[in-house]
């Protein structure tokens, strides 16, 4: 009898081994519910000793309530249905109890013990899975929200308006509505912002494409350092570039004006020296004098021949950049207004170096200089002494070979109010006489050109107002595509 007693006991010690080996909990039941068997996970998981389980009913010590604090019966117990019903439970989601009170979340699976044909018991298994729920919750809520962060984006998109279009590194499309009405959802071929962007740099481009004006802002898009694509956005500023272009039209047309009253003046001195030498030339009995009268007024009229020709220069267009000597032009510019200086009493000093030509729209150019001289003379109506001066300088940034003008008058200075709107449409310090637009025109020129210009001014003591432009040799490519 010895013997085989410690065969059996040798064999449910190595039953009891496998079962404390695997890696879920374990444990049987026999057809009244109470525990035949538990392995060491069951055990560590519970926190109850073996002995605590083993002969007592498991749902009663595990499984006696639901989540929400209610008592479980025994009789509503699926794993019971394992006994009742001869029914495999698999991978049953529910609230387990620990000895402390404690609840976990486990995966129950239970099949039934058959032995010749009758259920003799259960073997139930179980794994602990609340941190997997609660990362499966976690997860659920986050497609959750970014569900709803999609829905909310897609609806500032759809209401932007703006046409937008979002392109992937695999050359996918999506734009809103706003952008099918401007082409079809199509992005114009003529613009390359967004291709621009698919390179990982920043772009702004304005186009003429299908009768109107587009102005393209693009951006690349990156996570985590990758470019997942690139964003455009363009607006249709047709109707702003219209009403830019009749603003402008509007100031050279002022401008127009103002120097017809300046030629007019340069041209009445020399024609009253004219008539004057004529009287002369009647009244004279001497050939002598005669001929020096009549020099007199031949140069008279070669002045005014001059002041002609540098007036129909000053209003002669090119349709593209051309090679400008900067000099020769301010010195054309300058001879228009030698009248007004000599009756405002103001001295004009020039200190031009030599400097390269540059690649310009001629007529734009003229005009800025003439807006800068005619605001210099105005600001010194008492007399004053005007600066101008022209020297090569390198691009501080790029260094791209250009050219620096200055134009500093010694006037009452710029207003504090008035400096920061200083290029501003509509902002004028000639309450009566100004439009606000010169400024505003000479800005955009220079712009176009590829160049800058900005003002420095002083009130008070040694007062003065300083504009300086720079322009580059080279004609930009922005203004190139302008023109073309």
């Amino acid at each position: 009898m010895t013997q085989p007693l410690l065969q059996n006991v040798g064999q449910m010690q190595h039953w009891q081994a496998l079962l404390d080996s695997a890696g879920e909990g374990i444990w049987g039941l026999d057809l009244e519910g109470n525990c035949t068997f538990v392995n060491l996970m069951a055990v560590n998981c519970f926190g109850f000793a073996s002995e605590e389980m083993l002969g007592n009913n498991m749902h009663e010590l595990v499984h006696h309530h639901y989540p929400d604090g209610r008592h479980f019966p025994g009789s509503e117990c699926p794993i019971y249905d394992v006994v009742r019903k001869s029914k495999t439970l698999r991978r049953l989601t529910d609230t387990m109890f620990r000895k402390d009170g404690s609840s976990f979340v486990a995966e129950l699976s239970a099949q039934p013990v058959i032995v010749e044909g009758s259920v003799v018991g259960v073997v139930v298994t179980f794994r602990e899975v609340t941190e997997l729920q609660q990362q499966q919750e976690n997860l659920h809520r986050a497609y959750e929200m970014a569900e709803q962060k999609t829905a909310e984006l897609d609806a500032v998109i759809e209401s932007m308006p703006h046409g937008v279009y979002i392109a992937t590194s695999n050359a996918k499309l999506r734009s809103n509505h706003v952008a099918k009405m401007m082409s079809g959802g199509t992005f114009p071929p003529e613009l390359k912002t967004l291709e621009t962007a698919l390179a990982g740099q920043w772009s702004t481009e304005t186009v003429s494409t299908s009768n109107r004006w587009i102005r393209s802002v693009a951006a690349p898009i990156f996570l985590n350092g990758k470019i997942l694509g690139g964003v455009a956005v363009n607006t249709d500023v047709t109707q702003a570039r219209l009403q830019d272009e009749a603003l402008r039209k509007s100031e050279k047309l002022a401008a127009v004006g103002q120097l017809a009253s300046s030629i007019a003046h340069e041209i009445n001195n020399p024609l009253e020296s004219i008539t004057n030498l004529l009287y002369l030339i009647r009244q004279s009995e001497s050939m002598e004098d005669t001929q020096h009268y009549a020099a007199l007024a031949q140069g008279e009229l070669a002045r005014v021949t001059e002041i002609t020709l540098q007036t129909l220069r000053f209003n002669r267009q090119h349709s593209k950049p051309t090679e400008v000597d900067m000099a020769e032009l301010l010195r054309t510019v300058m001879a228009l207004y030698t009248g007004r200086t000599l009756v405002r009493n103001i001295e004009i000093e020039l200190k031009l170096v030599a400097t390269p030509r540059v690649r310009v729209l001629e007529g734009e150019i003229r005009q800025v200089i003439n807006n800068l001289v005619r605001n210099a003379l105005d600001a010194m109506s008492k007399g004053g002494r005007l600066t101008i001066r022209l020297h090569p300088q390198r691009d501080g940034l790029s260094g791209a070979r250009g050219v620096r003008l200055t134009v500093a008058d010694i006037g009452e200075g710029i207003r504090p109010e008035m400096q920061e709107h200083l290029f501003e449409a509509f902002q004028t310090t000639k309450e009566l006489t100004g439009t606000g637009l010169g400024l505003w025109v000479s800005k955009g020129i220079v712009e176009k050109h590829g160049g800058r210009i900005r003002a420095r001014t002083r009130r008070g003591e040694r007062h003065g107002t300083v504009f300086s432009v720079w322009l580059p040799v080279e004609s930009s490519p922005n203004l190139v595509a302008q023109v073309n």
